[in-house]
């Protein structure tokens, strides 16, 4: 089988064309990425996918076009639909098309590795591409290798993109993520002082996370182990503001072990 194998980056190829050069195939590899962004990444990506397919002795063809006029101009009217509206189809009816005009007798896509793309979509436009121009598309679920194939390509040094291509998706991985970052830092600190109730505690030593769940956030005071109320009303004979503040000034003084406070959307619901 002649297969013209498109291909988004060096990294996604690896698991794809192992796989297929067990089963006996030997992909040819296509280089047609316009919705790459900005041209510092799109030659980075190119160059190492150039240097990987040599070091493999695999055929590579190189098509050379930034596209980043075009690419605004198509997605700005729909950007949060970018991808099936633009991004595969503009990929794969070029793939599909140059395989047709030079005797190949399939094609596919490295876009298939990933589980970050809409897997469902790929197919669908493959098939789609794959009639308009009477040739097959050749799919395999290569999401299965995943993993497998980064890691190798982490071995190999390979260069390791840390968005899918587009300078919107840049802006999701690097950007936005800040952002949550920086809010949920700013969150974590007017539920600190809620938490704190307006007392001051010396020493104290506030370390927030998340558990997986958005809503739930964890504070780790260093405080004994037992349980707050139970020890306040051991200790001191009542559960009362005056003497929760003697427990911590006493423990924070002490440093001792952790205590628990978990907090359920700004609601104090137990403490360990």
């Amino acid at each position: 089988m002649k297969l013209l194998l498109h291909t988004c980056c060096a990294p996604c190829s690896v698991y794809c064309i192992d796989t297929l050069k067990e089963e006996g195939i030997e992909p040819v590899v296509y280089w047609f990425n316009p919705n790459i962004h900005p041209y510092s990444e799109y030659k980075k990506r190119r160059d190492c996918l150039k240097d990987y397919t040599s070091t493999i002795d695999i055929k590579a063809i190189f098509e050379e076009n930034y596209g980043l006029r075009d690419f605004c101009k198509e997605v700005v009217s729909d950007l949060d639909n970018r991808c099936q509206n633009y991004c595969y189809p503009v990929r794969l009816e070029q793939t599909a098309k140059y395989a047709k005009e030079n005797g190949y007798d399939s094609f596919s896509t490295t876009l298939l590795v990933s589980p970050y793309q809409n897997h469902q979509m790929l197919i669908k436009v493959g098939e789609e591409m794959a009639k308009k121009y009477a040739i097959q598309f050749l799919y395999r679920d290569f999401r299965i290798g995943f993993r497998k194939g980064q890691e190798k390509a982490k071995q190999l040094g390979l260069y390791r993109q840390k968005y899918c291509g587009c300078i919107f998706s840049e802006q999701t991985a690097n950007y936005d993520q800040k952002s949550f970052a920086n809010k949920v830092q700013i969150q974590n600190r007017i539920t600190e002082r809620k938490i704190r109730l307006s007392r001051s505690v010396p020493n104290l030593e506030l370390k927030p996370y998340k558990n997986g769940n958005s809503s739930e956030i964890h504070f780790i005071y260093n405080l004994k182990k037992e349980s707050y109320k139970e020890y306040i009303e051991k200790t001191y004979g009542e559960w009362n503001e005056e003497n929760q503040q003697k427990l911590f000034s006493r423990f924070m003084k002490e440093n001792s072990k952790n205590i628990e406070l978990i907090y359920l959307k700004d609601e104090l619901v137990r403490i360990l």
